[in-house]
């Protein structure tokens, strides 16, 4: 199978970086994977192994980043792909459907975000302009990739689509990696909430040091720990001096060692104003660490404690597992067994798109 890939993330031309690694592994799966990354800035176009190929495209309006993306593709392999994938169901998906129709090709689009949370368009002009893009083109898709079973009941529930077009299946986690980390915290806390992500409006950190401030009025020498980077952070800082708490909040930047941190962490706390999925979740409770967390991404199916989205609720939730008075969670069973049934999986959910199974296509009559 030939797969070709539209994606807005540059750190595939990121030297050692997670995204790079895994484009490398997925390639495997195919006889070739062509990706074209459309963002701003200046990058080289590479081969990253015999497999896979990256092209990069300057951003430009839609109809724009269409041709230009079709003029990325080798003329000789023009109708040479099985299948298009578009990492997001917005712009990339306007693109993706303009270029499986110029190729006549099948398209898979992917849904990494709740777009249906209320959060999601809440005075974002330009995310309901997105939700619009995304009820149009989910709609237009052979199939559809989803990150949890939350995005698969609302788009079977918002948009009819059916349920066999679309497939659950989010990013890999390595498990032994996670389990094999060394507890590491940059602070020693009596009690460590720790909170984990970008430092960026919509993962609402803001939330997390309001509820830690009440929390800890009653409670000695807890600490929170803020693991990310973003461009809040200086106004996060700011909002810590105003209550005091410089002594009690640590910004550790953003960590490639955070498996560490869960391990030594006594609660992970996770504000998104919506989530897709919830990596920090997942990784959290495979470490064996309990979460406090409102109804976003997998936070039910992981067995978070779930709390209103408010510091008053998420404080009262911390309070009580301070205090031992909440319920013991059962270990946490990751659904994917190792990385080689996942990638089967990976690949599963490109062949569902083709009309007919890959063998079928090869020995019919030309």
């Amino acid at each position: 199978m030939k797969v070709l890939m539209l994606s807005k993330d540059v750190k595939i031309f990121e030297k050692g970086s997670a995204v790079r690694g895994r484009m490398v592994e997925y390639g495997r799966l195919f006889e070739r994977l062509h990706i074209i990354v459309i963002s701003r800035g200046f990058f080289v176009n590479e081969t990253l192994s015999e497999q896979v190929m990256v092209t990069h495209i300057r951003v430009g309006g839609i109809l724009d980043s269409a041709w230009k993306a079709l003029a990325g593709i080798p003329a000789d392999s023009f109708l040479d792909f099985d299948v298009i994938t578009a990492q997001d169901p917005f712009e990339l998906g306007a693109i993706a459907h303009r270029i499986a129709q110029k190729l006549d090709i099948a398209l898979q689009l992917q849904v990494h975000t709740d777009i249906f949370s209320n959060c999601f368009t809440h005075r974002n002009f330009k995310n309901v302009g997105r939700n619009l893009l995304a009820r149009r083109y989910l709609s237009k898709a052979d199939c559809i990739r989803v990150v949890s079973q939350k995005i698969k009941n609302s788009l079977v529930q918002e948009l009819k689509i059916p349920g066999e077009k679309i497939i659950v299946l989010p990013i890999f986690v390595d498990t032994q990696k996670i389990k094999e980390a060394k507890p590491i915290l940059p602070k020693p806390f009596d009690f460590t909430v720790l909170w984990v992500g970008r430092l960026e409006k919509e993962k609402n950190c803001s939330l997390a040091i309001d509820a830690f401030a009440q929390f800890a009025r009653n409670v000695p020498n807890a600490g929170l720990v803020i693991a990310g980077e973003g461009s809040e952070k200086r106004s996060l800082e700011l909002k810590v001096k105003s209550y005091k708490l410089e002594a009690c909040v640590v910004f550790a930047g953003w960590r490639n060692d955070v498996a560490g941190y869960y391990k030594n962490a006594d609660v992970l706390l996770a504000t998104s104003w919506y989530e897709g999925y919830g990596m920090q979740m997942v990784e959290a409770r495979i470490a064996g660490l309990p979460v406090i967390a409102s109804d976003i991404g997998v936070a039910k199916e992981v067995g978070a404690y779930i709390a209103q989205h408010s510091p008053s609720s998420m404080a009262n939730l911390l309070a009580q597992l301070h205090a031992l008075k909440l319920p013991k969670r059962q270990e946490y069973q990751y659904p994917y067994q190792n990385k080689e049934d996942y990638l089967e999986l990976y690949k599963q959910s490109f062949e569902q798109c083709l009309p007919a199974p890959l063998e079928n296509l090869k020995n019919a009559p030309k």
